[in-house]
């Protein structure tokens, strides 16, 4: 029951990704732990094999905490047989069967799941697809496109005319080793990510392969990236010329990459930025979100186009990334903005070997945290423009402090503060009230991290817990409020009130549902005063839709009006509703290209009449 091509050493303090996850083989109180329900596990286990396998194939461990602890399991023989053996018995068609690696005196249950160039079926239970760190329910149809699109029909895919002679030894030991197969020859690697096939006794590389590994780079006209510098806020012709092009960046992928971070390391000022609770000397631009730019430029792009290469365009302002190729057809510009976790790729060979190289993240959380490192350096949101044939994101450096915000920051004075115990005690001086969703949205912390974050800053008196089961949140404390003779700074502010808790599936994270002031309540007419009144305190996501409706229908809501009205959140009444609504055509926008303006605000779509923005 063991195999020894396997290495653990990669994935023992690696967090649960796209391509990973772990899980414990034990439940309960700590000093209690009792071994895990033997049925429950097997259903774990049949429906994070099918997942893997329906999206780009993947690494499941059991026997791991949440913290990496290795703790093993304690199943008998027959029940540990039944197990490794779940992908083979209940899964169609069959995966390979589990295996046992001995780690520090336990034995660990590892299944190392291939992408299936097919739908998996869990018997009795549908098709599972993995997407970021979440394992979810979708149709055969759905993962048949998927399937088509990014194993058959895409450029990746397509057979080379280079030879295993002509690629790296060392970027494929590189990539064995991060996989965890460094015992495979590098003709075994390839196969098993799908980067070539055997055809008698001949192996025939994929063009994935030639990307990733070709020692003179691939055979593209422009699979590199080009780098410009403009003086100034705008490009200018003529004798006002002022772009000034950089050498390209050509060669296989993982060389075009880190030579591209190299050079733009070179580029990037360092000017004195708030970080934490202090002014230091840091990068322009967010070290993750720059480099998450360019990594999906590269890793994302459509390399049909062989015409156009990734651009990089640095103003005095801006950064501006530019990759060939728009949206794919399953991915949406609200989704995005609504930072929804998203994984549909289009070169999914291409990704799957950049997280084995250690330059893709395996997290499926990279536009999200963008948006949220961006948001930790106080600068504006990343803007993100697909077109037919292209994508751009562009990142800004002009920074979005307040006055009210650099009062605070003096008020902490000299308190020693990590840098994301002070963004969250900002984040509770911003919006009157924390909890753990939130922080979590902030920081990139698990709950376990937000959780004991947040009683740090409760045990020093900077927080004050309002305890409320599920629905618990935290203010500001004592030592972090304002001194009674500036009282008046903070005289807008509403005082903290109960969430408004919902139920079902529309409703996943419970405590982030609060709207954000009273002040922007409208007056309603008394039919859709009584409609409100009748949702109750736990509204299901039907009922909900309609009033929203009927609300828009009145006449054009902003989010902040419709979360006072209902008692949610705005940013979380918009991603979770307002968005899906625009989506199925029961709402419009005032602004249409222009979903995050300022002034947006939301009308029946059957409204025909032409009103202004409020």
């Amino acid at each position: 029951m063991t195999t020894p091509t396997f290495d653990l050493t990669p994935f023992l303090g690696r967090d649960e990704g796209q391509h990973f996850d772990r899980k414990s083989m034990f439940e309960g109180e700590e000093g209690k732990k009792r071994p895990r329900d033997r049925r429950k596990v097997r259903d774990q286990v049949a429906e994070q094999v099918a997942g893997f396998a329906n999206a780009e194939g993947g690494v499941l461990i059991l026997g791991i905490e949440d913290d990496h602890r290795i703790t093993g399991h304690q199943f008998p023989p027959d029940a540990l047989a039944a197990l490794l053996d779940v992908p083979r018995a209940r899964l169609h068609p069959p995966q390979p069967r589990g295996f046992v690696l001995q780690h520090e005196g336990h034995s660990l249950i590892v299944f190392d799941v291939p992408n299936c160039d097919v739908p998996v079926r869990v018997e009795g239970d549908g098709f599972p697809l993995r997407i970021g760190d979440k394992t979810m329910q979708v149709s055969e149809s759905h993962i048949q496109k998927l399937k088509f699109r990014g194993l058959v029909e895409s450029w990746e895919s397509r057979p080379s005319h280079l030879r295993l002679a002509d690629l790296d030894p060392g970027l494929l030991e590189r990539g064995r080793r991060g996989a965890g197969l460094i015992a495979l020859t590098d003709e075994e690697y390839l196969v098993k990510r799908k980067l070539a096939d055997h055809r008698g006794r001949d192996l025939v590389l994929r063009q994935a392969a030639e990307l990733l590994f070709a020692k003179n780079g691939p055979d593209h006209p422009n699979a590199g990236f080009r780098l410009f510098r403009v003086v100034g806020t705008e490009r200018k012709v003529g004798a006002e010329h002022n772009v000034e092009e950089r050498p390209r960046f050509e060669g296989n992928l993982p060389t075009v990459i880190e030579a591209c971070f190299s050079a733009i390391e070179g580029i990037l000022r360092r000017p004195a930025r708030l970080v934490g609770h202090r002014f230091r000397t840091v990068s322009e631009y967010p070290e993750f979100s720059w480099k998450e730019a360019i990594v999906n430029a590269a890793a994302h792009r459509d390399y049909n186009a062989e015409g156009r290469t990734t651009e990089i365009w640095f103003f005095d302002d801006r950064l501006e990334v530019v990759s060939p190729g728009g949206l794919l057809p399953d991915v949406n510009l609200e989704e995005l903005l609504a930072l929804h976790r998203i994984h549909v790729s289009r070169n999914p060979r291409t990704v799957r070997v950049l997280v084995d190289l250690g330059i893709v993240r395996d997290q499926g959380e990279g536009i999200p945290r963008m948006f949220a490192e961006m948001e930790g350096f106080f600068l504006p949101a990343p803007v993100l423009d697909p077109r037919d044939h292209l994508f751009r994101v562009t990142l800004r450096n002009t920074a979005t402090l307040t006055a009210d915000d650099k009062s605070f920051v003096a008020r902490l004075g000299d308190a020693e503060l990590t840098d994301v115990e002070f963004r969250a005690l900002l984040e509770a001086h911003r919006a009157g009230r924390l909890d753990n969703a939130r922080l979590r949205a902030i920081s990139g912390l698990d709950t376990l991290g937000a959780s004991a974050l947040l009683r740090r800053l409760r045990d020093r008196e900077l927080l004050a817990l309002h305890a409320a089961g599920p629905n618990s949140f935290y203010e500001l404390g004592p030592k972090a409020q304002l001194p009674s003779d500036a009282q008046g700074l903070e005289a807008d502010r509403p005082e903290p009130t109960s969430d408004r808790p919902g139920s079902g599936p529309d409703r996943p994270e419970l405590t982030a549902d609060r709207p954000e002031s009273d002040a922007d309540r409208p007056e309603l007419p008394p039919d859709l005063a009584a409609a409100v009144k009748a949702l109750g305190t736990r509204p299901r996501q039907g009922p909900l839709r309609d009033v929203i409706a009927s609300l828009c229908g009145w006449r054009p809501l902003k989010p902040a009006e419709l979360g006072s009205i209902l008692g949610i959140r705005a940013d979380n009444l918009t991603k979770r509703h307002l968005t899906e609504m625009v989506a199925e055509g029961r709402l419009r926008r005032l602004f249409p290209d222009e979903p995050t303006h300022p002034n947006q605000a939301y009308a029946a779509a059957s409204d025909n009449d032409e009103k202004s923005p409020p």
